[in-house]
């Protein structure tokens, strides 16, 4: 009996740590997105850079972000470049929401800030 209960409460860490880890594994993959536009942005005009942000959003994380609600300075959420044409340097800003939920409960609502910078760069060595 002793055993099963200790199977149990292992299973049940195991899962809550998924539940409390799942916002995060999201907020690395679409840091990387961002960084990735961010250097791709400084090649390309604002409207593309956007245009293949959300798709690859969509491929890689199949819609799990929600970029309609609005920040508590009253930004909207979702993707903002800033372009410098002179130095061809690129700052991203995104913004989204997540949630965090263990058995199907809310347990904390998440706003979250990415900026990223680039810069154009000739030649890598």
């Amino acid at each position: 009996m002793v055993k099963v209960i200790q199977v149990v409460l292992a299973v049940l860490i195991l899962y809550i740590g998924w539940c409390v880890a799942q916002p995060y594994i999201l907020k690395y993959k679409v840091t990387k997105a961002v960084d990735n536009i961010a250097q791709y942005a400084t090649l390309h005009t604002e409207e593309e850079s956007i245009r293949e942000f959300d798709n690859r959003i969509k491929q890689d994380l199949g819609g799990k972000l929600d970029t309609t609600r609005t920040t508590k300075d009253g930004t909207r959420g979702g993707l903002y470049i800033e372009k410098d044409e002179d130095t061809k340097q690129v700052k991203a800003r995104f913004v989204y929401f997540d949630e965090m939920k263990i058995f199907g409960q809310k347990v904390k609502n998440m706003e979250i800030v990415i900026l990223k910078e680039a810069a154009k760069v000739d030649k890598m060595f």
